[in-house]
C-alpha cells in the first residue's frame, strides 16, 4: 500500500504544470504608490495646461505619455516636463493644436522599473449652438404642476441654465436634472413666454435658445382627462453612487395624482416620489431596470415606461500576484476587474504597454507570456479602463536567471526585478533621533514615513483647516499626530518664533485638524508630527506660508451653501450623508461635515470631503443607539460657505449576539490499540515531573504575594491626600487602567529653548478627511476609509509628563 502512495505521488509531479508556477515566497511587497494622479481638465485652444502626479516616495525620473483621442498607441510626450526626481512632476502642455487633446500619464522610475498613473483626459472646452426649431405651446389648468424645459446643447465643461420669462430673469428657478424648470401649482398669473440661457464658464460664451415655450394657464372650468406636458426621457445613464430625478409631467382637471412602480420588484428604499418625477438617491447598479409612471384620476389615466441603466468606472479589486519566474520559462498572470460597461485590460512591464506577439497573449484579464527573459523583470501592471475612467493594479515581478557553467562549476546571477530602495538620512556628525528608518532585531529596515506636507484652508478670521495625508506605512504603525504652527516675520527677543503645538493628540486615522486662536493679517507655517509606535516621531515639510487674512463677505458670500437632503442609519455605527451642490461653477475644493451627538453641547467633529463633485459620505465611530445632528458647508482655499440646515438621524441598536457553547463528548476520540502498552518509565518521569512543577509554582506564588502586598503599601503611601474622582486618582494617575501610558515622545525636542505657553483655552476639534471617485489612499492604519473622531477625544496624561505640556501647546524647534 505503501509502495502504491509514493507512485502516485510521483505520477502527479510528472504531469503537473510547472510552467506557470508562481514562487512568492521571498518577494518583497511594493512600497511604492501614487499619492495623486492627473486630473481631468477641460480647456479652450491656446491655454496651457498643468497636469502633476505625486507618489508616497521619491522617484529617481519621471516621463509622461500622450495618448490622442481615437487611438490606442502611446507616445512620450514631447511637452515641457519636471524630471529632476523627488516625489512630484509635473507637465505643462502648450494646448495650441486640437491634436494635443487625449490622455495624458506619468510613469514614476525607480532604477530600470516604472510604475505608470492613472490616465488623465485632457478636452477642448468648446459649446455648440442651439437645434430647437419651433416654439413649443403648453395649456393647462391652474393647479398643475409645469416643465419648462431647456434644449441645452452640448457643452464642455457643462453649461449653466438660466430661464427668463417675457425677457425677465428668473432668479429663483426650481431646476430638475439641471436643464428642466418646474412650475409648482401654476397659477394664471404664470401665463408667459418662457425662454433659456446656456453658459460655459471656461469659454465664458453664452447662448440664447432659438425658440420659446408658451405657457397658457386657464381658470378650472371644465373637465379635462390626464396628459403628458412634457415628453418624457425613455432612458437614463447615470454613474453608480450620483443622485438623479426620471421625469414624468402629467396634467388635467382634475389635477391627476401620480404612482410609480418598477418593473420585477419594488422601488429603491431611498427614492422620493413627487408630482414631477422619482428622484432616486445615490444610484447603485441593482437599482437598475424598468420604471414605470401612472397619472390618473377616477376615469382614466396614462403611462410611460422609462429605463435605467447604472453605470461603473473600472475597479481592479484584484491586483496581480508578485511572483518570480525562472528565464526561459512561462508566466501567467492575472487580475480581476469590475465595471460596466465591462472594462478593457492593458497590461504594461516598467511603463511600456505589451503587444501582442508569439511569445505574448493578453486573453480578458489574463497575460500569457510563453518564453520569460530578463527584460519582463520589474513593475507588472494591469489597467483597466471604459468611458468612465480607468484603474490599475501592480506588483513586483522577479525573473531567475538561468544558471551557467563556469570552469565546472555552477554561476547563478543576481535576480533580475528588485526595485532599488532609498535610504533617506540626514547629514551630520551625531546620531539623529528623527531619521527615516529604524533597524530591526534582525537588521532590515523598517521606513517611518512623515506625513505630506499640510494644505491650510482659511476658515474665519482666527482659525484654519490644515489637511494631510500619509503614504502608505509599511512599517511601525502610527499612534497619532500632532499640529505644529509658527508665525512668519515676527520675532522676540531679535529671534524668530518658536513652533507652537497643539495641545491635542490627533487619532492615526484622522487627517485634519481646526487650528484656532491665530491672528488676523498674520502669516503662518504649518506642518505635522507623527508618532510612531516606538515613540519615535517624523515630521512633515513645512506648508507653503499662509496669511490670514480679514473677511471682507466678499469670498464667503461666493461659495454655495450645501442642500443636506437624506440622512439614514447605516448600522449601530454609521451614518450615510446625501447631499446636492446647488452650483456645480462654483470655484470649491469640498466640503466640511460637522457632526455632534444631539444629546451634548460639546463641539463639532469635522470630516473633510474632497471634490466639488462630490454628493455623498459615511460617517463612521458613532455611538448605538444614539441621536446626530449634521451640518455641511462648502470650502475653498480662501473661504468656507454659510451652514447648510441641521438634520438630525439616530443609529441603530446594538444587537448583542450570544454565542452558543459548543458541548464535546468526552470520549469522542477512542485511543489508539497501538498505545496500550505505556511504558512504565514514562509514567514514573511524568509523575516525577509534576511533582517538580508544582513545588516551584508554590514559591512562585509565595513571592508574587509578598511583592503585591509591597506594591500595594507603597501605592497608598504615594496616594495618600490625592482626591479620588470616578475610581481614578486626579492629576495624571489612572488606577484602574490597562492602557499602557508612555510620556509624549515630542516633549523633548526643544529642550535646548525656551518653553512658550500659547494662549490661554485653546481647544481645537477635529476632523478627518476621505476621497471619493475611487482614488485616495488616505493611510489609515486601521483599515477604514472614513470616520471621525468620536470616542476618542479624551486626553490621559502620563505620569512622566511636564505639566507645561499638558496645560497648553508647547513649541517645538525645527530638527536641521
Amino acid at each position: 500500500m505503501t509502495s502504491i502512495s509514493y507512485l502516485c505521488v510521483i505520477v502527479i509531479l510528472l504531469y503537473s504544470p510547472i510552467a506557470y508556477t508562481c514562487e512568492n515566497d521571498k518577494i518583497p511587497e511594493m512600497n511604492m504608490s501614487f499619492t495623486r494622479h492627473p486630473q481631468p481638465l477641460a480647456v479652450p485652444l491656446y491655454d496651457d495646461v498643468n497636469f502633476e502626479c505625486s507618489l508616497n516616495i521619491p522617484a529617481e525620473r519621471f516621463a509622461w505619455h500622450h495618448r490622442p483621442l481615437g487611438s490606442n498607441k502611446w507616445t512620450l510626450s514631447s511637452d515641457t516636463y519636471s524630471n529632476t526626481g523627488g516625489k512630484t512632476s509635473r507637465l505643462i502642455v502648450s494646448f495650441d493644436n486640437v491634436s494635443k487633446a487625449g490622455d495624458y500619464r506619468c510613469i514614476a522610475f525607480f532604477g530600470s522599473s516604472g510604475l505608470v498613473s492613472d490616465p488623465a483626459r485632457l478636452t477642448l472646452a468648446t459649446i455648440q449652438e442651439f437645434s430647437d426649431k419651433n416654439d413649443i405651446y403648453i395649456e393647462v389648468m391652474q393647479g398643475n404642476t409645469v416643465p419648462i424645459t431647456c434644449p441645452v446643447p452640448y457643452s464642455e465643461p457643462e453649461a449653466i441654465v438660466q430661464f427668463y420669462k417675457n425677457d425677465m430673469l428668473i432668479k429663483d428657478a426650481n431646476l430638475v436634472n439641471g436643464k428642466t424648470m418646474v412650475i409648482k401649482d401654476v397659477r394664471l398669473a404664470d401665463s408667459g413666454s418662457y425662454y433659456c440661457s446656456v453658459n460655459n464658464y471656461i469659454t465664458t460664451v453664452t447662448l440664447t435658445s432659438n425658440h420659446k415655450t408658451i405657457l397658457t394657464v386657464h381658470a378650472n372650468l371644465t373637465f379635462q382627462p390626464p396628459y403628458l406636458t412634457k415628453l418624457p426621457q425613455t432612458e437614463y445613464i447615470i454613474t453608480r453612487g450620483k443622485n438623479v430625478t426620471l421625469e414624468c409631467f402629467g396634467a388635467g382637471y382634475p389635477v391627476p395624482h401620480v404612482t410609480w412602480s418598477r418593473l420585477g420588484g419594488s422601488l429603491p428604499s431611498k427614492s422620493v416620489k413627487s408630482s414631477f418625477g422619482l428622484t432616486l438617491v445615490h444610484v447603485q447598479p441593482s437599482d437598475r431596470g424598468e420604471y414605470d409612471c401612472v397619472w390618473s384620476h377616477d376615469v382614466r389615466q396614462i403611462k410611460s415606461a422609462i429605463i435605467l441603466r447604472v453605470v461603473e468606472p473600472p475597479r481592479v479589486t484584484k491586483q496581480p500576484s508578485a511572483c518570480k519566474f525562472h528565464e526561459g520559462g512561462k508566466l501567467q498572470l492575472s487580475c480581476n476587474v469590475t465595471g460596466e460597461p465591462q472594462p478593457t485590460v492593458e497590461w504594461l512591464i516598467n511603463g511600456e504597454s505589451l503587444m501582442p506577439s508569439k511569445t505574448q497573449e493578453m486573453t480578458a484579464s489574463t497575460l500569457l507570456i510563453s518564453e520569460v527573459e530578463k527584460k519582463h523583470a520589474g513593475i507588472v501592471q494591469c489597467v483597466a479602463s471604459n468611458d468612465y475612467g480607468s484603474h490599475s493594479g501592480y506588483n513586483l515581478l522577479q525573473v531567475q536567471p538561468k544558471e551557467h557553467i563556469v570552469g565546472g562549476k555552477t554561476e547563478s546571477k543576481p535576480n533580475y526585478g528588485t526595485v532599488s530602495r532609498h535610504k533617506h538620512t540626514r547629514g551630520g556628525g551625531r546620531r539623529n533621533k528623527n531619521k527615516e528608518a529604524k533597524k530591526k532585531g534582525d537588521g532590515a529596515e523598517i521606513e517611518l514615513n512623515p506625513p505630506d506636507v499640510p494644505i491650510i484652508t482659511r476658515l474665519s478670521d482666527i482659525s484654519v483647516m490644515v489637511r494631510w495625508t500619509v503614504p502608505k506605512n509599511t512599517g511601525l504603525p502610527i499612534q497619532f499626530f500632532k499640529v505644529q504652527y509658527r508665525e512668519i516675520g515676527s520675532k522676540i527677543s531679535g529671534k524668530q518664533t518658536k513652533w507652537m503645538t497643539a495641545n491635542s493628540e490627533i487619532p492615526n486615522h484622522v487627517r485634519s485638524f481646526e487650528v484656532t486662536d491665530l491672528q488676523t493679517e498674520h502669516t503662518y507655517r504649518f506642518r505635522i508630527a507623527a508618532v510612531y509606535s516606538n515613540n519615535d516621531n517624523k515630521l512633515s515639510k513645512n506648508s507653503v506660508r499662509f496669511h490670514l487674512h480679514r473677511d471682507t463677505g466678499i469670498e464667503s458670500t461666493k461659495m454655495p451653501i450645501p442642500l443636506l437632503t437624506r440622512i439614514e442609519a447605516l448600522g449601530p455605527h454609521e451614518m450615510l450623508l446625501l447631499w446636492q451642490n446647488p452650483n456645480r461653477s462654483a470655484k470649491i475644493d469640498g466640503f466640511y461635515i460637522y457632526h455632534r451627538a444631539s444629546t451634548s453641547a460639546g463641539e463639532y467633529l469635522k470630516t473633510t470631503v474632497e471634490g466639488k463633485d462630490a454628493s455623498n459620505m459615511t460617517i463612521s465611530h458613532l455611538l448605538p443607539d444614539t441621536p446626530y445632528e449634521f451640518k455641511i458647508q462648502s470650502f475653498s482655499v480662501n473661504a468656507a460657505s454659510e451652514f447648510s440646515q441641521i438634520l438630525r438621524h439616530k443609529t441603530e441598536k446594538l444587537v448583542v449576539e450570544h454565542p452558543v457553547q459548543q458541548v464535546v463528548a468526552e470520549n469522542k476520540l477512542r485511543p489508539s490499540e497501538n498505545n496500550k502498552n505505556v511504558s512504565i518509565h514514562a509514567i514514573i518521569g511524568g509523575v516525577f515531573g509534576a511533582s517538580v512543577i508544582l513545588v516551584a509554582l508554590a514559591f512562585a506564588a509565595r513571592f508574587l504575594y509578598k511583592r503585591a502586598k509591597y506594591k500595594q503599601s507603597q501605592e497608598s503611601q504615594s496616594e495618600a491626600g490625592k482626591p479620588i474622582t470616578n475610581g481614578r486618582v486626579m492629576n495624571g494617575g489612572v488606577t484602574d487602567s490597562k492602557i499602557n501610558i508612555t510620556s509624549n515622545p515630542l516633549a523633548g525636542l526643544d529642550t535646548s529653548e525656551d518653553i512658550m505657553q500659547p494662549k490661554s483655552g485653546q481647544q481645537s476639534s477635529m476632523e478627518m478627511t476621505s476621497f471619493l471617485n475611487g482614488q485616495n489612499n488616505n493611510g489609515s492604519n486601521n483599515g477604514r476609509n472614513n470616520g471621525d473622531a468620536a470616542g476618542s477625544d479624551v486626553n490621559v496624561t502620563s505620569h512622566s509628563e511636564p505639566s507645561s505640556l499638558r496645560q497648553g501647546p508647547l513649541p517645538i524647534e525645527q530638527r536641521l
